[in-house]
C-alpha cells in the first residue's frame, strides 16, 4: 500500500511494509522469510538469535518459528527483569528459550559474529565458552542481530525491486529509510534505479559503522549510500518533542509511527524538508519498515 503526502510542496510516497503481514511485519518478514527456509533445508531444528528487550527481530522471529515448526532461543541483551518486556513476553508465550548476556559479552560476540555474512550453525561459532546451556549446536542455524545477512539482504533486494516498479514511484528521486544493522537500506542500494539516492536515517548512535557493514556486504555499490543521524542522542531515546511529533503526525495523516526507528526517521525527513535539503522537484520515497510492536512500551 501507498500513501501520497506533501510537506513544503514536497512529494513524500509513503511505502506501507508495516502491512505486509499482521504480526510479523515490514522488513522483518522479507528477512526471516529465507533464512527459515534455509534452517529446514539444513535439517536445522532450531533458530538463534539475538537483541534487546523490546527487539523487533526477536519478537518476529519468535512467531516465526512458532509457525514454522521450528524451536527458538534469543539471547537478550542485558539481564531479565523480573516483570519481563511486553516483546519479551510474547517471545516466550511463543516458545522462545530467552537467555540473557552481559552487555560486555553480548557487545563482544556481536562484533565477531559480524565477519560471517552467510548464515550458520552454532557449532562453527564456538558458543559453547559463552553458551554452556545450548544443546544441539549442529541443528541451531544462527543469525545475527536484526536478522541481517546476504539472505536477508537478497529478499529485501527483490522485494524493493516490486516497489519501485509501482506507478506511483516512477520519478522518485530520493529513498529515506530508518537504519540499524544497514540490511535494509543494502537491499534498497541493490534494488532502485541508478539515479535515485538512498538516505539511512540512523537509529543508532554507532558513526561510521553503519556505513561500513554496508560496503562490507556490497562493496562500492555502498558509495551511493548516504547516512543522516537521526537517533536524537542513542538508540532507544524517546524525548517528549519525539512524542509530540508522533501524535501530531498519526492524528493528521492516520499512519502509525514507531519511536524507535519510523518515528524519528520521518521526523528527520521533515526536519530536513524545512532547511532545504530537497527541491520543489524531488520526489520521495519513505519505507515504513514495521516495527509497531515496540509502541506497547
Amino acid at each position: 500500500m501507498l500513501s501520497t503526502l506533501f510537506f513544503f510542496d514536497i512529494e513524500i510516497i509513503i511505502y506501507r511494509d508495516d502491512l505486509n503481514h499482521v504480526t510479523v511485519s515490514g522488513n522483518k518478514l522479507h528477512k526471516l522469510s529465507p533464512n527459515i527456509k534455509l534452517a529446514k533445508a539444513r535439517g536445522c531444528t532450531q533458530m538463534l538469535s539475538f537483541g534487546g528487550p523490546y527487539s523487533n527481530h526477536l519478537h518476529a522471529l519468535a512467531w516465526a518459528c512458532k509457525e514454522s515448526g521450528l524451536e527458538s532461543i534469543g539471547v537478550v541483551r542485558g539481564e531479565l527483569q523480573a516483570r519481563l518486556t511486553p516483546t519479551l513476553k510474547d517471545c516466550e508465550k511463543w516458545g522462545m528459550q530467552l537467555f540473557p548476556w552481559s552487555r560486555q559479552v553480548y557487545r563482544e560476540f556481536q562484533e565477531r559474529l559480524t565477519f560471517y555474512s552467510e548464515p550458520c550453525l552454532a557449532s562453527e561459532l564456538s558458543l559453547a565458552s559463552v553458551f554452556d546451556e545450548l544443546q544441539n549446536q549442529e541443528k541451531t542455524l544462527v543469525i545475527p542481530e536484526g536478522g541481517s545477512n546476504t539472505a536477508a539482504i537478497e529478499s529485501l533486494t527483490k522485494a524493493y525491486r516490486d516497489v519501485f516498479k509501482k506507478v506511483e514511484c516512477q520519478g522518485v528521486t530520493h529513498v529515506i529509510c530508518a537504519t540499524g544493522t544497514g540490511a535494509t537500506v543494502a537491499g534498497l542500494l541493490q534494488a532502485a534505479p541508478e539515479d535515485v539516492d538512498i538516505i539511512g536515517m540512523q537509529a543508532v548512535a554507532e558513526g561510521l559503522a553503519t556505513f561500513e557493514r554496508v560496503q562490507a556486504w556490497l562493496g562500492d555499490d555502498a558509495l551511493k549510500l548516504t547516512i543522516e543521524e537521526s537517533h536524537l542522542g542513542r538508540f532507544g531515546k524517546i524525548p517528549p518533542s519525539l512524542i509530540t511529533f508522533i501524535e501530531q503526525f498519526e492524528a493528521r495523516y492516520g499512519i502509525p509511527l514507531d519511536p524507535i526507528y519510523t518515528g524519528k526517521a520521518m521526523l528527520k525527513l521533515t526536519e530536513m524538508i524545512k532547511v532545504g535539503h530537497f527541491n520543489k522537484t524531488d520526489k520521495v520515497l519513505f519505507i515504513h519498515t514495521g516495527g509497531l510492536q515496540g509502541k506497547r512500551s
